[in-house]
């Protein structure tokens, strides 16, 4: 094959690559959904509808939430989250 031959293949072959090459995309972010939920949850975050009235809980339901809370240390936190398993070791 003589050197035309060659320089004409290697232009044809680099134009076909340039032809068939896929066009650059672009990614963009998508905007925020507007559902319903999404709403509630920017209204409860930014506390808009927030209550002026101060929320007591009665005595029997103080002590027994503190009960629960100080329960929750008497257990160790495990490595590991294993989904499948809801029930006690």
């Amino acid at each position: 094959m003589n050197k035309l031959t060659i320089a004409c293949f290697i232009g044809v072959t680099t134009f076909s690559a340039a032809v068939f090459a896929e066009p650059e995309v672009i990614y963009t972010q998508n905007p925020a959904p507007q559902t319903a939920t999404h709403r509630l949850l920017e209204l409860q975050r930014s506390g808009q509808n927030a209550s002026t009235e101060e929320q007591y809980l009665s005595g029997k339901v103080s002590t027994e939430v503190y009960n629960r809370y100080v329960k929750s240390f008497s257990h160790a936190i495990p490595e590991r989250f294993s989904n499948d398993s809801f029930n006690e070791e």
